[in-house]
């Protein structure tokens, strides 16, 4: 079984890895080579070829599912479901929706937003009419960054949008009483009323039914330092803890039976009640992906034990790899899969081949789970948590053998109304407040986080042949040999330009500007980008690039000016990053912050930065007082104007004429102005030029011949 499930996720693996899905008539080419593997009993053929043509037909299907390009844009009246717990914040309430059948094809799953919503804002399963604009997915694209657009894709979500303001937005049904969304709003209403002023209370409903959106960055950021985030995501830890209580308690009840019911021995019973009990928080989750990824595993382990047979521990886990990516084969592009099953892995490694003493045993596999995911860690998010061992240490016991069954005896007394369930709440919340004292008091430690840039492939698999060997079992020759191939990830240093050179790189963040400009040894940031409510694209976008690259500190930031589409992600750059110096055009906005000046100019690494405006006691608006800097190396120039405006233009070129010339101009997201500063420079000389505009904004340039 271990060799076909690697075949099955190696198809998997490479239909996602192309880049272009084969047509479907290539597929069909497949089916003899499918019936030959068949014929000759060869399961790791045969399970390969079968997952790239699973795979590549759920793909097909998925993009099949996308919102027509063609009604992009355009206001659609729909009717559907709300297929999802609405997230709530001051001025918007996002939710998925399922529209019914219409006249136009839309895609089976929308995600919306509504800006300023009514009072009356939809709940989960109620059927609304609404008038909305939609787009095809589409995420911003940077190294480092979060793929929001394949994020959408293993959603199944074939379009996103807005609800207009209309008198045609209506309720048209309530939800339905046996719905599950219903449900778990009910159960987060109590929860809210009984805990109303906890500042716990977002834990409390993260862990019971799955909904984070109360969280703030504060919580996430004590998680992440900690290294405890997966406890929040209800997924293999917390359905494998429900299914196992479930077992062991009705296993215990079914001992004390006066006779035998149903011909069903102890263990059989324990094997249903422990699967229904993880599908009943799994249905309290959501049946979120990772959730049902864990419940498909459970369900493999309560099966064999069931039918009374007995499956290696490892054929389990084979089996549960093939079955979660039959359901869902794009669960490879998700960071959770990858966690979750390594960690099962490592657990098996370790109690079969480490052979631990049973006192130690809970220990051993602790500590070696945070170094055989360390790897992973370091590849996915670019950093690990060096106290994790500690927190978890902690967390992982208190969360799982207190927490979660006090949370799931508690929802099903409150699902009922039963008094107790309240002060059982309150005692949880009290449980919980000391375990997040702890876990912030590590947070707080200077050296709880470990970063580095972006490795490649191969180290990584370098370093997980280093752990193997580690874990080897004892006797082993050449243990020591596994530290020794680890050492590249802690010493990895990525590149960095030569002398003289530079590396310049615009970032996407839709309506607004954000470049990095880096030297041999010095860091330079343009503008952060905007933000929006919560979200905003120093966070997002900004922070994560420079990580990506292994940037340690910043030499500059410099802000062209104070609108919130340039400063709107300064505040999050600052709070991730020592910065030396900070120039901006509105130096009051920020704290620390100096006047840019025309005149201004230094040097890094033989690389030459002057500012050309605005200039001393100048007036104008904000747009027209942005810094404008030129950099100069011997390969090349770069010019950016902030969102200078007619005014300026005419100064600038006036003053400094062919001084402008740049091989790279990063112009004004105003149309207008932009076209006239491509106007006036293209005279002396030009190569790239560059609008940073929002998307669907187009921007039409007439040249003089």
């Amino acid at each position: 079984m271990v060799k076909p499930a690697i075949a099955f996720l190696s198809g998997c693996l490479l239909v996602a890895w192309l880049p272009q899905l084969p047509a479907w008539y290539w597929l069909l080419t497949l089916f003899p080579l499918i019936i030959i593997a068949w014929h000759r009993s060869n399961w790791t053929v045969l399970t390969f070829v079968v997952a790239l043509v699973w795979t590549s037909t759920q793909a097909h299907l998925r993009l099949d599912n996308q919102l027509d390009p063609s009604i992009q844009g355009q206001d659609i009246l729909v009717t559907g479901f709300i297929d999802s717990l609405p997230h709530h914040n001051d001025q918007r309430v996002r939710f998925e929706f399922k529209p019914e059948n219409h006249n136009i094809k839309l895609p089976e799953k929308i995600r919306l937003s509504w800006y300023y919503p009514p009072e009356l804002v939809p709940q989960a399963n109620e059927k609304w009419q609404l008038l909305v604009r939609l787009k095809v997915p589409q995420g911003m694209a940077n190294p480092g960054g979060f793929d929001y657009e394949s994020w959408l894709f293993q959603q199944k979500i074939g379009a996103t949008g807005y609800i207009r303001q209309s008198d045609l937005n209506q309720k048209l049904q309530s939800a339905s009483i046996f719905s599950i969304n219903h449900w778990r709003s009910a159960l987060i209403a109590k929860m809210s009323a009984t805990l109303e002023h906890s500042p716990h209370l977002a834990l409390i409903e993260g862990l019971a039914v799955g909904n984070r959106d109360r969280m703030i960055s504060a919580q996430w950021e004590t998680l992440r330092q900690t290294g405890t985030s997966h406890l929040l995501a209800i997924s293999g830890l917390h359905i494998g803890l429900a299914a196992a209580l479930g077992f062991f308690a009705i296993k215990t009840i079914w001992r004390m039976r006066s006779q035998q019911l149903l011909k069903l021995s102890d263990r059989q019973a324990g094997a249903i009640g422990g699967l229904l009990l993880a599908i009943f928080y799994a249905l309290l989750a959501g049946l979120s992906i990772p959730t049902q990824r864990a419940l498909v595993m459970v369900t493999v382990v309560m099966l064999s034990i069931f039918i009374k047979r007995r499956i290696e521990p490892l054929q389990v886990l084979s089996l549960s790899l093939i079955l979660v990516l039959f359901i869902d084969p794009f669960a490879v592009l998700a960071v959770g899969f990858w966690l979750s099953f390594a960690a099962v892995l490592s657990i098996l490694y370790v109690a079969q081949y480490r052979q631990p003493a049973r006192k130690w045993l809970w220990l051993h596999i602790h500590l070696w789970i945070a170094v055989a995911l360390t790897p992973l860690l370091l590849l996915f998010f670019r950093e690990t948590s060096l106290i994790a061992p500690l927190a978890n240490l902690v967390a992982v016991p208190v969360v799982s053998f207190l927490i979660v069954p006090l949370l799931l005896v508690t929802m099903a007394l409150l699902s009922i109304d039963i008094p107790l369930a309240v002060w059982l709440l309150d005692f949880t919340e009290r449980l919980l407040s000391i375990l997040w004292w702890y876990l912030d008091f590590l947070a707080r430690s200077p050296l709880s986080v470990w970063q580095t840039p972006v490795f490649s492939v191969g180290l990584l698999c370098l370093s997980v042949i280093g752990i193997l060997i580690l874990l080897a079992p004892r006797g082993w020759p050449l243990r020591w040999l596994g530290a020794v191939l680890l050492l590249p990830i802690f010493f990895y240093s990525p590149n960095r330009p030569g002398p003289a050179e530079v590396w310049f790189t615009l970032l996407d963040v839709g309506q607004g500007l954000s470049a990095v400009i880096q030297t041999q040894h010095h860091t330079l940031v343009f503008d952060t980008g905007p933000a929006f409510g919560e979200f905003d694209t120093g966070s997002a976008v900004v922070v994560p690039f420079l990580r990506y690259h292994g940037v340690q500190q910043l030499d500059m930031l410099m802000i062209s000016h104070a609108d919130n589409d340039h400063i709107g992600g300064a505040d999050a750059v600052l709070a991730a990053y020592p910065t030396k110096q900070i120039l901006s055009s509105d130096p009051d906005k920020l704290t620390g912050s100096k006047p840019c000046l025309q005149g201004q100019s230094w040097q890094w690494d033989y690389v030459q930065f002057e500012i050309f405006h605005p200039a001393v006691n100048q007036s104008g608006t904000r747009n027209d007082l942005s810094c404008v800097l030129k950099i100069t190396s011997p390969y090349g120039s770069i010019l950016l104007t902030g969102d200078i405006e007619r005014r300026a233009e005419i100064e600038l070129v006036r003053k400094y004429a062919q001084q402008l010339s740049a091989d790279i101009i990063v112009a004004p997201h105003h149309a207008v102005a932009a076209h006239r500063l491509l106007l006036l420079l293209n005279r002396y000389h030009l190569a790239l030029f560059y609008s940073p505009v929002a998307f669907k904004t187009v921007i039409t340039f007439r040249l003089p011949k």
